[in-house]
């Protein structure tokens, strides 16, 4: 847990040192990690020295932002045992968040399901012009370790979409792939189409990078292996064989909102290694058939929406 914070802070107060990435925060990065730190213990809380280590930033830094996030209600103080844990303040600000996405109120039953039928974690991303955000999760008890998190980013490019970009303009998304690859890319996406979900694969050193990084909140570093994985011919699936096993490391679909666009991805990862193919269409199918129902969920709250 210290690391994670550690890494964290650690990445934003030396982030201006690259061009490429957005004009850094430190103070900002520093309340982020705080609340995700304090969020990992939710019932022990944390003592302003586990702050203090966990963030590696001093003591009286660390002490003014628990007063000021104490006060907003944000957090509350065991006078007793002088820890710190989330306060009632936070609970307003979820369900002004959670009011934010209705969509999630349909998918989380299904997310449920799906996720103790593969024995994965099950995930419900939002899509935007550049990256996908993780909304929701539903983790299995018996996943593997790490994996993607609530506020956790994927970029929308090669490797990554392809099950979004299935039935839309890929022209801007194929242009980001290398051009010895992008044959193999539209392949891939004409797979997709044909299939009805995407199945993503990694060699075994690369997906623990992988999720090191997501784990770590390391941004720079999962859009430097986002890099290394454009030229890999191997990452995703074309034709499924049933009969033999992969090491998979998402399965995933697009779920159309009104006027078909697709509005949220769902998808399962973490899966168990190796997976057979026909273990993998048969899941597929789970995906295809949730996938329609929260499509026509989402349309008939539009519907009633327009009519309100």
């Amino acid at each position: 847990m210290v690391e994670t914070c550690t890494t964290r802070v650690a990445l934003c107060n030396h982030a201006r040192k690259s061009t490429a990435m957005a004009r850094p925060s430190p103070q900002t990065d520093r309340v982020v990690a705080l609340i995700e730190l304090i969020a990992l213990r939710p019932t022990e809380g944390v003592t302003l020295a586990d702050v203090t280590r966990g963030l590696g930033v001093n003591k009286s830094t660390c002490h003014s932002m628990l007063s000021a996030l104490t006060s907003a209600g944000w957090l509350l103080r065991d006078p007793v045992r002088k820890r710190y844990c989330l306060g009632p303040g936070l609970v307003a600000v979820g369900r002004a968040a959670d009011d934010g996405f209705p969509a999630l109120a349909f998918a989380r039953p299904a997310m449920a399901e799906l996720s103790a039928a593969a024995g994965a974690n099950c995930l419900v991303l939002t899509i935007g012009r550049d990256q996908m955000t993780v909304v929701d999760e539903v983790r299995h008890p018996r996943a593997a370790a790490g994996g993607l998190r609530v506020g956790s980013t994927v970029p929308l490019r090669p490797p990554f979409g392809t099950a979004v970009l299935a039935g839309d303009d890929t022209d801007r998304w194929l242009a980001q792939a290398p051009a010895a690859h992008r044959e193999y890319y539209a392949a891939a996406l004409a797979s997709v189409r044909a299939r009805g979900y995407a199945v993503e694969l990694a060699p075994a050193p690369t997906e623990q990078l992988r999720r090191l990084a997501s784990r770590l909140g390391l941004p720079g570093l999962l859009e430097r292996l986002t890099e290394e994985l454009t030229g890999d011919d191997h990452y995703l699936v074309q034709d499924l064989e049933l009969s033999r096993e992969y090491d998979t490391t998402s399965i995933n679909i697009a779920v159309p909102g009104p006027g078909a666009q697709p509005v949220l991805l769902l998808g399962l990862t973490c899966l168990p290694a190796p997976l057979s193919g026909a273990r993998i269409a048969e899941l597929g199918s789970r995906l295809i058939e949730v996938a329609g129902l929260l499509s026509t969920a989402l349309a008939g709250t539009s519907q009633t929406a327009r009519a309100s």
